[in-house]
């Protein structure tokens, strides 16, 4: 248990330990920290750029800190932060490692002292989390020794140094609970009062031990992120010596509310907060350690699902209709759900999101929905009773609403699975927005934002990408919108300089709902009022048709609360009939086929064995596929890089699609797969080329004559593109697209003479310069000396072409 800075010397780190880790150095930076940052993979970059992933820095001082974290939203952390992670073994949260020096234990150095291991471990994570340090010799750089004792050689000698204060545990612990440090004087250990019942101290702790190391590798993760979900929770064997450092720990997990969470147990909860929708799709279940729902008051014995308006700060939503309450439930009130199963009785269909992940992700997004009592059918019938969708503009919503079936998004269904209680849609992200995505109401709008971190972040980015915006890190004189938390900050002085307007979420929110007219009404004083202490809460009445069926609670089947009286933990409603013999599970597959692994008719030498990728089909049709190419001797590719075949209905411009053109050797109608599987091997692709008419005539090409020429010679071979912060799709997505087209993307912004010289074919790959109407003005340097500027269609339509139109694209 030691500083940054003690016993770094002998740290080691595997060689891809920092492999994730991009890095921009700031300040004085210890040889030893830079060491370990290249032991162990880390990249560094010696400018900041937005393709690195961390700034560190030994202050917030620098002008590249608020620059990382405002333009290219980028976790600054301290040098401790590689040190420490190094010696836990894992990447340890940023949040407790920021350069900030105004954290409540800032600039203390705590030696702890006489304190069993699990409440060292608990209080050290405590400790670091908010800034200080904590150690086990006790010396000069000491501001306060922790004991529950008033006796030891330690205690005699801070005694006789005024300037070290000595408090017991309780006074960290009060100070977390009152957000400010507490008198010293008021926790000296001489006002403990010893119980007379003592139990023999721990075997394994000594006394006035003289470690001068942190825990061990295997707990040190434990010691910042393992706090448990109910809080820092300690093991109920402890002495009696402190146990009043007991209750206050376990209380804390209540009462404390440590910035941006709910409770101290929370301590990892960055890396939950900061997760995205897709992480459905990236885990095998979801886990919401240190996400606590606080429930009604109400009925503090009893879960209540019912949402009532008065209920802001802690219960998700809030909701009145036109002078009367209307009422929207989840589960039925009188039934007290598990968490466990918090998707009990819940049947999803799952439409819209086929073009939009994987189909392996989808199967994630099935069995997380199994493992929390839920269940997913392929197809639509009236025993959903929950529709997954994107959008209202499909005619599996508009039935959904016909039957009277509750219709939400992924994002939803993520939130519920991280609060772990099914409950009615709160956010405009939780419902499907009332147009399709080729339509965008605020197309033209470039939004920043202010006052909002992490995940709020985050789903303030994707409101303004479903809006039809463009969102930009920095701000400027060309951003046209400021969403504002609170009605402060440098960008909020400068948009009121500059007479931007300020808004609030709710307007970006009744956008996305389908109030178009909020564009022309940003005067509005309910855009303008920064109080309400849920920015995201949504205005349903422009929603109350979607609604609809949430005003009746879902009704759990005789099966269901059978098996929750006797706490089984997965509940899977009996499959419709089937006219196929033998034992089926709901997808309608034989169990015996669906358990045992899949043997092919025949085996094929490697090099004749094709690799297959699926795309724009639904996932029902993706599984029986799958099994056909399986059973005669084909494999489904672990990458598009590494796919010989692709599988499409049509022509789309995804990324998967448009590196297939580039790397695949056939894209294929599913028909080829059906016509192979009835002759028991794979047949001539030739005859089964995939044909789409109608793309190919808005686009002007033949998909035929595009795979010809990728297969003759690489698109971008000898190409290198750089792209502007601000460009469509985003730079991962591009990259992938780019590098199957023989290309390189590269992150640093060229010299104007570099370009001029590429060009020019003097002895380097060319360079282009791909950026988008909100950084054109970026882009001043290489107008003025006569380089052209492209947009993302130069890449994308030139991929599916299979040739670079220099007229076309230009800006």
């Amino acid at each position: 248990m030691v500083s940054e800075s003690q016993g770094s010397e002998d740290l080691t780190v595997p060689g891809d330990f920092f492999k994730e880790v991009k890095y921009f150095l700031c300040g004085n930076i210890s040889d030893q920290v830079q060491k370990l940052l290249r032991q162990g993979g880390g990249k560094e970059y010696s400018y900041l750029t937005d393709l690195a992933t961390h700034v560190i820095a030994d202050n917030e001082d620098y002008p590249e800190v608020s620059e990382a974290r405002e333009v290219y939203d980028l976790p600054a952390v301290t040098p401790k932060w590689v040190t420490l992670s190094a010696r836990c073994g894992r990447l340890l949260p940023h949040k407790a490692f920021t350069p900030e020096d105004n954290k409540l234990f800032s600039g203390l150095v705590l030696c702890l002292s006489q304190i069993p291991e699990e409440d060292r471990k608990a209080l050290w994570g405590m400790v670091t989390f908010y800034g200080g340090n904590c150690q086990l010799n006790f010396n000069k750089r000491c501001t306060h020794l922790v004991t529950p004792k008033p006796e030891g050689a330690k205690y005699e000698c801070a005694l006789k140094h005024t300037k070290i204060k000595v408090v017991t545990p309780d006074w960290i612990v009060d100070s977390l609970a009152q957000k400010k440090q507490q008198e010293e004087e008021k926790y000296h250990p001489r006002l403990v009062i010893k119980e007379e019942k003592k139990e023999p101290p721990p075997a394994n702790q000594e006394e006035e031990e003289p470690m001068d190391t942190l825990p061990s590798s295997a707990n040190q993760g434990e010691a910042i992120l393992g706090l448990d979900q109910s809080g820092l929770s300690l093991d109920g064997k402890k002495k009696l010596e402190a146990p009043r450092l007991l209750n206050l720990l376990n209380k804390s997990s209540c009462d404390q509310t440590p910035p941006d969470h709910r409770s101290l147990g929370r301590v990892q909860s960055p890396l939950l907060t900061n997760r995205r929708i897709r992480d459905i799709t990236n885990s095998g279940h979801i886990d919401a350690s240190g996400t606590k729902l606080v429930l009604s008051p109400r009925d503090s014995t009893k879960v209540h699902e019912t949402i009532q308006i008065s209920q802001l700060d802690d219960t998700p939503p809030y909701l009145k209709g036109d002078g009367e309450l209307l009422e929207y439930h989840g589960h039925d009130p009188k039934i007290n759900v598990p968490p466990d199963t918090c998707l009990l009785g819940c049947i999803f269909v799952i439409v819209d999101y086929q073009e939009q992940v994987l189909p392996a992700q989808l199967e994630t997004w099935t069995r997380v929905v199994h493992q929390h009592g839920g269940f997913v059918d392929p197809g639509y019938s009236q025993r959903c009773t929950h529709l997954l969708c994107d959008n209202q503009a499909s005619p599996f919503f508009k039935q959904a609403q016909q039957d009277g079936k509750r219709c939400v998004t992924a994002y939803w269904l993520n939130d519920v699975l991280t609060i772990k209680k099914m409950i009615p849609p709160w956010k405009a992200l939780h419902l499907p927005t009332p147009f399709p995505h080729s339509i965008k109401p605020c197309n033209g709008q470039i939004i920043a934002v202010t006052g909002f971190v992490d995940q709020d972040r985050e789903n303030l980015k994707m409101m303004i990408s479903l809006a039809g915006a463009k969102y930009t890190g920095s701000f400027s004189r060309f951003n046209t919108v400021l969403i504002c938390k609170r009605p402060e900050g440098e960008k909020h002085k400068k948009a009121l300089e500059w007479r931007t307007p300020c808004l609030n979420v709710q307007w970006l929110s009744d956008i996305i709902l389908g109030n178009f007219d909020a564009i022309k009404q940003m005067g509005l004083p309910k855009y303008q009022n920064f109080s309400a202490s849920e920015p995201f809460q949504l205005d349903y009445h422009y929603v109350k048709a979607v609604m609809g069926p949430w005003t009746t609670a879902l009704q759990l089947s005789q099966d269901a609360l059978q098996n929750l009286s006797r706490n089984r933990v997965l509940f899977t409603p009996s499959p419709p009939k089937s006219k196929r013999k033998g034992s089926q599970d709901g997808n309608g597959t034989n169990k015996r086929q669906r358990n045992e692994p899949i043997k092919p008719y025949r085996r094929l030498p490697p090099e004749k064995t094709p690799r297959v990728l699926f795309t724009g089909l639904d996932i029902a049709s993706v599984n029986d596929l799958t099994t056909k190419v399986q059973l005669i001797g084909g494999e489904v590719a672990e990458s598009i890089h590494k796919c010989t075949h692709l599988v499409s209905t049509k022509v789309l411009r995804t990324v998967k699609f448009l590196s297939g053109v580039s790397s695949c050797r056939f894209i294929v109608s599913p028909a080829w797969v059906e016509d192979s599987f009835k002759r028991r091997c794979f047949v001539e692709e030739k005859m089964h080329t995939l044909v789409d008419q109608e793309q190919e005539a808005q686009f002007g090409f033949r998909l035929a004559e595009s795979l010809a020429r990728a297969r003759v010679q690489k698109l971008f071979k000898d190409t290198c593109f750089y792209m502007t912060p601000n460009v469509i799709p985003r730079l991962d997505m591009m990259k992938t697209i780019v590098e199957s087209a023989g290309g390189k993307v590269i992150g640093t912004k060229p010299a104007v003479n570099r370009v001029l010289a590429s060009q020019q074919r003097q002895g380097s790959p060319r360079i282009f310069i791909i950026t988008c109407e909100s950084d054109v003005q970026m882009c001043a340097d290489y107008a003025s000396n006569n380089i052209d500027v492209y947009s993302a269609e130069f890449i994308l339509t030139g991929v599916l072409c299979q040739k670079m139109d220099f007229d076309s694209f230009r800006f």
